[in-house]
């Protein structure tokens, strides 16, 4: 598997973990070595690993945790730092995350987590397929 692949399989982990609402998918996520950060959208940032953990434990233990759809990931990898974009999609609009990933003991670990509003991506264009007559 290359590491754009490794990376990027580490980001759908966290998405799954979110709409699965599994604290402990998410814990086993984030870094354990490496200090970490958290911006969910309208908050103040969080430091460190107790901080940011309680933090998604409120979220993901909350009645009503909203389905978030991960779209348009693209992964950039500089030595044992990588960091993917991405959209989140959901039923009220979109948001567009950057999530960065450290390598701890060969494996890709969350460091940081940000998103904020954005508009929602814009849709790929597809070929117009229509038979064309030559006269």
């Amino acid at each position: 598997m290359s590491q754009e692949t490794a990376v990027l399989f580490a980001n759908e982990a966290f998405y799954l973990a979110f709409s699965g609402a599994d604290i402990d998918a998410m814990a086993d996520l984030w870094a354990e070595r490496t200090a970490v950060s958290c911006i969910h959208p309208g908050w103040s940032p969080l430091f460190g690993r107790v901080e940011v953990l309680d933090s998604w434990h409120d979220i993901l233990s909350a009645a009503e945790t909203p389905e978030i759809v991960c779209s348009h990931a693209r992964a950039m990898i500089t030595g044992d730092v990588a960091y993917v974009v991405c959209y989140e999609n959901f039923e009220r609009g979109a948001l567009v995350a950057t999530n960065i990933f450290a390598r701890e003991a060969g494996r890709w670990r969350m460091v940081h987590h940000q998103a904020a509003p954005a508009p929602p991506p814009e849709a790929p264009e597809i070929p117009d397929h229509t038979p064309t007559t030559l006269q």
